[in-house]
C-alpha cells in the first residue's frame, strides 16, 4: 500500500472547503460543461449517422476471411496510452489535448479497460440507486465527478492520404470528447453503442496526436442505472478506417422465404455516399455470395449514376436463393456476402464483408416461429463482465462464454441490459444464439417517473436507433428490447415506431416493471419472475407469445423448481421459455489488503474498495472516498458485541453528503453523521434506542476524537473528551449476523443504498468488550488501550497485501447483489449450471413400462433429427454397469417415439437397478468435442424401497460381548473393538471409537437449521431466514429429559433417550426427540429418531406457518475422517428442488477438496436422495450410514460458514460436520420462494436411521 503525505492524499474530498470553480479554457470544449452532461437532448456533436459496423478490404482474397486485420484500411488505437485520473472536470490540465503539451509524466493505460481494474478511481456496485446522490435528473455532481484524461501518437499509414478517414469508438462510458492533433472532433454520451467521427480534415501526413476526455457521471447516468458494477474509460476498441470518396456508407440485409420455407429472396437496401467531386461517369455495385462451404452460389450487380458531391444514393438487391442452407441456433449456417463497389470497368473500388444468414422470424397464432417452426426460447441474461478487467471483455472471454452455453444447452441470449461489443454478436451469428438486443436504458431509481419527464426523448431515441442501426444485420438479433427497468412512457412508443420503421423484420419486447414486461407495442409479452402457476394462468389466457424476460433469479444457492417451469412451458405453445438472471456472478478481483490488528486477538481487518493510506498528526490514517470504501473485521465470537462495549477513534470529517457512517455491526449498532450539524447513535436490545449529539462548528476538516459507549443501562457520545449526549438503555444488544465494519454499516449501505457512504480520515480505532472509563479514552494522547477488554486496535501503521479475493460490492440484502450467476466469476459452471443444462435438455425420455424396457423418446429439437447424434444406455446393479448398448434413434424435430432398451438382466428386489440412456455429440462442433453427452434419462427400475447396501455385511464384527457403564454424566457401550459413549447431558453420542480409532466427536445431534442461502435472507423474497434467526432455532439448546436402559447382552442394548431441544432465544420454542438407539455385538446401530415440533405461531394463519430449513442429525468427525462416499445424486452439490441435473451413482470426495462453489458464504454441499454413504479415514476405518428413506448428506469443512462473509474470511475445520438429514428444504429461487412440496414443515417425524463402523478388509 502507498503511503502518502497528509497534503498529497485529499485526492477525494467530495464536499470540502468550498471548490474554486474556474472557467473551462475556452478552447476546451465550445460551451460550457453543464450543456454537454447535464442536457439529455444534446446526445451527441459531429458524429456520423448510424451504421454498421466496418469492414472494407482491397482485395477478394482477404476480404472473404473478414479478418479486418488484414484491411489496409483499417489502424486500430487499441494499445498503451498516456493517462491522467482527475477527481472532476476542473482539474484537467487545461490544453492537455495540444500536441505540444508534455504527457510524459502521466501515467499510462491500456485502451481498451476500464480505469477503475487498472488502479484509477473507485469501483461500486448498486442494484436499484445510483452511486450519488441526490437523485436529480439531470443534474450530477461537478465538485467531484472524475474525468479520465487519454492521449497517444499514431503515424497514419502513408496510402490514406486522399481518403476520407473516420474513428470509430465503440464503447466508452460515460460521456467523452475527442480531439485530433488539437482540433476539436465531438462529442459521444451513448457509452454502449458506437460513435463514429469524420476525422479526414484534422489528421495529417505521418504522426498524429489524439487526446479523449472522458467523464464518469452525466446525465445519460440516469439511463444506465443497471444491475452492475459501475465501471468508467474507453473501454471497448477504438480504431480508424478509411474509405474512398465514393463509398457504400450503409447497407441493410435480409432474407424472405416463400410460404413453403423452402427458397429465399436476399433482400440488399445499399446506400452509397459521395464526399467529393470524382471521375465516375458510373458505378457498378457488385454481390457475390458463398455458401458455408467457401463456395459461390450467387452474383449479382447493377449499375448506376455516380452520385454528386454530398449526395447519397440508394441501391436495393432481391435475389431468389434456391434452397439455401437456413440459419438457427441448432444449425448456424452462415453465408459470405462480398458487397463490391466498382468503377465502369469493373475494378472493385471498395469490397465489404457481411455474413448472412437465411433466418425469418413470425408470429402466427400468439407463438413466435424462427423459418415456420415453433421455437423455446432456452436463455440467459447476460452482462458483460470480466472479474479482471470489469466491463472490457476480450474476444477469446466471449468466445468462451458461448461456448458453455452451448455445452449447458443455453440457446438465447438477452443483452442485459445494454447492447454488447460488436463481436459478441458475430461471434453469437457464428455459434448460433437468438438475441434479444436491449437498449442502453435503464432508469431503475426513477423508472416509473423520468421517462415521462420532458427533454429525454431525444436520449432514449438516439440509443435505440444506434443499437438497431448497429446490429440489424445480424442473423443471431430476432427482438429488439426497448429498455428494462424504465417505466412506460410515450416516448417507448415512439422507440418502438422508429424500430420497426429501421427493421419491420423483427419483433420488439418492453421490461418494465409495471406494467410487469409489457407495453401496448410489444409484440412479445416479456413477463418477469412469475411463479410457475402464474406463468401457467398466463399462457392459458394470452394471445401473444410469452417469453420471459427474467426469471428463475440464480442469487447464491439457488435456481430452484427449475423443472417445474419447462413442465409448464412444453405444455403450453405460447409459453416460450424465457431468460435466466442471470448468467455469470459479477466477482471483481481485489487485493487483500490486512490491516494489523493489535490487540490480542488480531482479528483480519481489510480494508474494501480502495481507501488511501495517508500520514496524519495521529499517525497513518485510512481516508475514505465516500465511494464505498471502508473496513470490514472478519466475524468473530469476540466480536458478537452482545454486552457493554466502547468505540473510540480519531477522526477528520471531510464534509457531509448524504450519510457519513462511522462504524456499525448491522441493524443491532450504528454510528453515523445523518445531518451537517448531527451524529446518531444506534443500539437495538430488543428496544430501539437512538442518540442524537449536535457536532461542533469546527466538525469539517478539523481532528476530532469520537467515542460511543454503552454501559447495560445508558448509551452515550463523546466528543474530544466530553460527554455530548446520553439517552437510557438496557438489555443485551440483538444478536445480528453482519460483521463490525468501519465506514460503513454492513446492512444499512447495502446494495440499495442511494448515493455516498463515509468520506472521512480515520485512525486510531479502539474497540473494547466494557464500557471504559471515560478517563481511560484515547482523547489525551497518554492513555494505552486496556489489553484486558481490548477487542480491536487499528492504527494502519501495518498494512499487508495477504492475497486477493473477489468482491462482490454492496451487502446484497434486499435480493439481487450482483451474484446471480449460474456460472462463477471464473466461468466455472456452478451447481445450477447442470440442472440449466438438464432441463433445457433438447431430447427428453420418459418412462412407459420400466419392467419391458419400454421408454417415450421425445425430440425436442427444432430443427434437428435424432439420427444426428448417437445414443447409448447403460444399465447398472448396485451402482456398477452390467449392460450397455447402442440406441439408434431416427426421430425428426419436435416428435416423439417408444423405444426398446433391450436389457436382459431380470430386475429383483435384491439390488438396486438404475437404468441410464444418453444423447452425444456424433460429430466435433466449434463448441465440443464428438462424444459430448447434451442430454440423459434415468430411470430407477425396481426403487420402492431402501435396500440394505450390499457390502453392509462384510463390515460384521467378530461378535463379542457388550457391556454398558453408566455415571452420572454419561453411559458406555463396550463391544469387542468398539467403544461408545452418550451424554446424559443432552443425549447425543459423544464419542464413537472403533478398534482404537475415534471416528465421530459427538452426534445424532438434531438440527433444523442450515447457514442461510441468500434466497432465504433476501428481502425481495419472503427473508425466512429472519424469523428463524428471531427464534434462535439455528442455535438450538438439547436438554436430557429421560433415558431408559435395556440390556440384552448376548444380542443388543437398547438405549432411549428423550429430549428438548429448546430455540436458542425462547424456550417455549422447542422440539421433542425420542431417540432409540439399538446396539448390536458387531457394532451397528440402529436408531429410531422421532421429532416433533413445538413451535409456536402465535397470530399466524395455518396458511403461513413458516417452515424449517431442515429436519435431521450432525455428526461432528475426527480430524482421521478424509473422504466421504456415497450412493445418490452427484458428483456436485444437489437439493430436492434441483436435483434432476445429478445423476445417481457412486461418487467419492476428499473432504480436504470440499470447497465452497459460492462468493458469498451460505449452505452448500447437500447431496440427495442418497440410498448410503460412508466416511473413511486414509487407513480405511470408517463409518457407513444407511436410512429406511433416501438421505441428505452433506460435509461443512468449516469452522465459520455461519458467520463469514467472503469466502476469504473461512476457517477450515479440524472436525467436519457430517449432516445426515431425513428431509431437506429447497433452495427456490428469488423472489418465488421454495415451492410447498419441498419445504420441511414442522410437524412430526420419524424414521431409522442405520450406522455401523468398518475397517478395511
Amino acid at each position: 500500500m502507498r503511503v502518502l503525505s497528509a497534503f498529497l492524499v485529499m485526492l477525494f474530498i467530495i464536499i470540502c472547503t468550498p471548490l474554486v470553480i474556474f472557467s473551462q479554457d475556452s478552447s476546451d470544449l465550445p460551451g460550457d460543461i453543464e450543456r454537454y452532461i447535464m442536457n439529455p437532448s444534446l446526445v451527441e456533436e459531429n458524429q456520423e449517422p448510424p451504421r454498421v459496423p466496418v469492414f472494407i478490404f482491397d482485395n477478394k482474397g482477404d476480404a472473404i476471411t473478414g479478418d479486418r486485420n488484414l484491411s489496409p484500411w483499417y489502424f486500430s488505437l487499441d494499445g498503451t496510452w498516456n493517462f491522467r485520473w482527475n477527481k472532476n472536470p476542473y482539474e484537467v490540465p487545461s490544453g492537455f489535448y495540444k500536441p505540444d503539451y508534455d504527457v510524459t509524466s502521466w501515467d499510462v493505460i491500456t485502451v481498451p479497460g476500464t480505469w477503475q481494474m487498472q488502479g484509477f478511481g473507485y469501483s461500486l456496485y448498486r442494484n436499484i440507486p445510483l452511486e450519488f446522490s441526490p437523485y436529480d435528473p439531470p443534474n450530477v455532481p461537478l465538485s467531484f465527478n472524475p474525468v479520465g484524461a487519454y492521449s497517444r501518437t499514431f503515424t497514419l499509414p502513408g496510402n490514406w492520404d486522399g481518403r476520407k478517414v473516420f474513428l470509430n469508438f465503440d464503447g466508452v462510458k460515460t460521456a467523452f470528447w475527442v480531439w485530433i492533433n488539437g482540433e476539436y472532433v465531438g462529442f459521444n454520451k451513448g457509452a454502449m453503442t458506437s460513435a463514429i467521427f469524420d476525422v479526414t480534415e484534422k489528421l495529417l501526413p505521418g504522426e498524429n496526436q489524439i487526446a479523449v476526455k472522458v467523464i464518469r457521471w452525466a446525465d445519460s447516468t440516469y439511463l444506465e442505472n443497471q444491475d452492475m458494477w459501475k465501471f468508467h474509460g474507453i473501454y471497448r476498441s477504438v480504431y480508424l478506417y478509411t474509405t474512398p470518396d465514393i463509398h457504400i456508407r450503409d447497407y441493410f440485409v435480409r432474407t424472405n422465404f416463400d410460404d413453403r420455407f423452402t427458397d429465399a429472396d436476399l433482400l440488399i437496401d445499399a446506400e452509397i455516399a459521395s464526399y467529393a467531386a470524382n471521375n465516375f461517369s458510373s458505378l457498378n455495385v457488385k454481390g457475390e455470395l458463398y455458401d458455408p462451404e467457401g463456395n459461390l452460389v450467387q452474383q449479382f450487380s447493377r449499375r448506376i449514376s455516380s452520385p454528386e458531391p454530398g449526395d447519397r444514393v440508394n441501391v436495393q438487391f432481391s435475389e431468389r436463393m434456391g434452397s439455401p442452407l437456413k440459419w438457427s441456433a441448432e444449425k448456424p449456417n452462415l453465408y459470405t456476402l462480398l458487397l463490391h463497389l466498382q468503377d465502369s470497368n469493373g475494378e472493385s473500388i471498395e469490397i465489404h464483408h457481411q455474413k448472412v444468414g437465411f433466418r425469418q422470424v413470425d408470429i402466427q397464432d400468439g407463438v413466435l416461429l424462427v423459418n415456420g417452426v415453433p421455437v423455446k426460447i432456452k436463455g440467459v441474461n447476460r452482462h458483460e463482465h470480466s472479474p479482471y478487467k470489469g466491463r472490457t471483455m476480450d474476444v477469446k472471454q466471449v468466445e468462451e462464454e458461448l461456448r458453455l452455453m452451448k455445452k449447458l444447452n443455453i440457446n438465447s441470449i438477452r443483452t442485459a441490459h445494454y447492447p454488447h461489443s460488436p463481436e459478441f454478436y458475430r461471434l453469437a451469428d457464428r455459434y448460433g444464439f437468438y438475441i434479444v438486443d436491449e437498449v442502453n436504458a435503464e432508469c431503475h431509481q426513477g423508472e416509473n417517473w423520468l421517462p415521462n419527464v420532458p427533454g429525454w426523448d431525444v436520449s432514449l431515441l438516439d440509443r435505440m436507433e444506434k443499437m438497431v442501426q448497429r446490429d440489424k444485420n445480424h442473423p443471431s438479433v430476432i427482438i429488439w428490447s426497448t429498455g428494462n427497468e424504465c417505466g412506460l412512457a410515450p416516448v417507448h412508443q415512439k422507440m418502438a415506431d422508429l424500430t420497426r420503421q429501421i427493421d419491420p423484420t423483427r419483433f420488439i419486447m418492453h421490461q418494465s416493471n409495471q406494467p410487469n414486461g409489457d407495453a401496448p407495442f410489444a409484440d412479445v409479452l416479456g413477463t418477469r419472475y412469475p411463479h410457475p402457476a402464474l406463468l401457467a394462468a398466463i399462457g392459458d389466457t394470452t394471445s401473444r407469445p410469452v417469453i420471459m424476460g427474467e426469471y428463475s433469479h440464480a442469487m447464491g444457492n439457488a435456481l430452484g423448481h427449475f423443472d417445474e417451469y419447462w413442465e409448464i412451458i412444453y405444455n403450453n405453445e405460447r409459453l416460450q421459455g424465457g431468460y435466466i438472471w442471470d448468467w455469470m456472478d459479477q466477482g471483481v478481483l481485489f487485493d487483500l489488503n490486512e490491516v494489523k490488528d493489535r490487540s490480542q486477538y488480531n482479528h483480519q481487518a481489510v480494508l474494501m474498495g480502495r481507501p488511501e493510506i495517508t500520514d496524519t498528526v495521529h499517525g497513518p490514517a485510512a481516508a475514505f472516498s465516500g465511494l464505498d470504501d471502508f473496513i470490514e473485521i472478519t466475524p468473530s465470537e469476540a466480536l458478537d458485541l452482545r454486552g457493554p462495549f466502547t468505540v473510540e477513534m480519531w477522526i477528520y470529517p471531510r464534509g457531509f453528503v448524504n450519510h457519513n457512517n462511522l462504524f456499525g455491526k448491522g441493524l443491532a449498532i450504528d454510528l453515523a453523521q445523518i445531518s451537517e450539524r448531527e451524529l446518531e447513535f444506534t443500539l437495538r436490545t430488543g428496544t430501539t434506542h437512538r442518540l442524537r449529539a449536535e457536532l461542533p462548528v469546527n466538525w469539517n476538516h478539523n481532528w476530532h476524537h469520537l467515542a460511543v459507549r454503552y454501559d447495560g443501562s445508558e448509551i452515550s457520545i463523546w466528543l474530544n473528551g466530553k460527554k455530548a449526549a446520553t439517552a437510557p438503555a438496557s438489555g443485551a444488544v440483538e444478536r445480528v449476523r453482519n460483521p463490525v465494519t468501519f465506514g460503513k454499516n454492513h446492512m444499512i449501505n447495502n446494495e440499495a443504498w442511494e448515493g455516498y457512504i463515509s468520506n472521512s480520515v480515520i485512525t486510531d480505532i479502539r474497540l473494547h468488550g466494557t464500557a471504559r472509563n471515560p478517563e481511560m479514552f484515547g482523547y489525551d494522547g497518554n492513555n494505552p488501550p486496556d489489553d484486558d477488554n481490548l477487542l480491536l486496535w487499528l492504527t494502519f501503521e501495518e498494512i499487508e497485501t495477504t492475497g486477493s479475493f473477489y468482491s462482490y460490492g454492496s451487502t446484497p440484502m434486499s435480493g439481487s447483489g450482483s451474484m446471480n450467476g449460474i456460472i462463477a466469476y471464473n466461468r466455472e459452471p456452478e451447481p445450477e449450471a447442470w440442472q440449466v443444462k438438464k432441463s433445457h435438455a433438447p431430447v427428453y425420455f420418459e418412462a412407459v413400462d420400466l419392467s419391458a424396457g419400454l421408454i417415450r423418446v421425445q425430440n425436442r429439437h427444432h430443427f434437428t433429427n435424432l439420427d444426428e447424434f448417437e445414443t447409448i444406455w447403460l444399465l447398472k446393479q448396485n451402482g456398477q454397469v452390467i449392460e450397455e448398448g447402442e440406441l439408434p434413434l431416427v426421430i425428426a424435430p419436435s416428435e416423439s417415439a417408444n423405444v426398446t432398451i433391450p436389457f436382459s438382466r431380470e430386475i429383483t428386489d435384491e439390488h438396486y437397478y438404475d437404468l441410464f440412456i444418453s444423447t452425444r455429440l456424433k460429430d466435433d462442433k466449434p463448441w465440443a468435442d464428438a462424444g459430448y453427452e447434451i442430454a440423459f434419462g434415468e430411470f430407477h427400475l425396481n426403487q420402492t424401497k431402501i435396500i440394505e447396501p450390499d457390502f453392509w455385511m462384510d463390515f460384521s464384527a467378530q461378535d463379542g460381548r457388550l457391556q454398558l457403564d453408566q455415571d452420572e454424566h454419561s453411559i458406555t457401550v463396550y463391544g469387542k473393538n468398539f467403544q461408545y459413549i452418550f451424554s446424559l447431558i443432552d443425549g447425543a453420542i459423544e464419542s464413537m471409537n472403533w478398534n482404537e480409532t475415534e471416528l465421530i466427536l459427538r452426534g445424532s445431534v438434531l438440527n433444523v437449521s442450515r447457514v442461510p442461502i441468500m434466497n432465504e435472507l433476501s428481502t425481495w423474497g419472503v427473508a425466512e431466514f429472519d424469523l428463524i434467526y428471531e427464534w434462535g432455532i439455528d442455535i438450538l439448546t438439547h436438554e436430557l429429559q429421560r433415558v431408559d436402559v435395556y440390556e440384552k447382552s448376548d444380542e443388543f442394548i437398547r438405549l432411549t433417550f428423550e429430549v428438548n431441544s429448546y430455540s436458542g432465544v425462547a424456550r417455549d420454542m422447542r422440539l421433542d426427540n425420542t431417540f432409540v438407539y439399538t446396539i448390536l455385538r458387531n457394532g451397528e446401530i440402529q436408531l429410531g429418531h422421532t421429532v416433533i415440533p413445538r413451535l409456536e405461531y402465535s397470530g399466524w394463519p395455518p396458511s403461513h406457518i413458516p417452515w424449517l430449513q431442515k429436519l435431521g442429525l450432525q455428526f461432528v468427525l475426527s480430524s482421521e475422517m478424509d473422504i466421504l462416499e456415497w450412493f445418490g445424486k452427484g458428483p456436485f452439490e444437489t437439493y430436492p428442488d434441483r436435483k434432476t441435473g445429478a445423476k445417481t451413482g457412486i461418487y467419492s470426495v476428499n473432504i480436504d477438496d470440499i470447497e465452497i462453489p459460492y462468493i458469498i458464504p451460505q449452505d452448500f454441499d447437500n447431496r440427495t436422495d442418497v440410498r448410503w454413504a460412508k466416511v473413511t479415514s486414509a487407513t480405511g476405518v470408517g463409518v457407513a450410514f444407511y436410512s429406511d428413506d433416501l438421505m441428505n448428506v452433506a460435509i461443512d469443512p468449516y469452522e465459520n460458514l455461519d458467520s463469514a462473509w467472503y469466502p476469504y474470511q473461512l476457517r477450515r475445520s479440524g472436525n467436519p460436520v457430517l449432516s445426515i438429514d431425513h428431509q431437506v428444504t429447497g433452495v427456490g429461487g428469488t423472489p418465488v420462494t421454495a415451492r410447498e412440496e419441498y419445504r420441511t414443515y414442522p410437524k412430526q417425524y420419524s424414521y431409522h436411521l442405520y450406522f455401523k463402523p468398518f475397517s478395511p478388509d
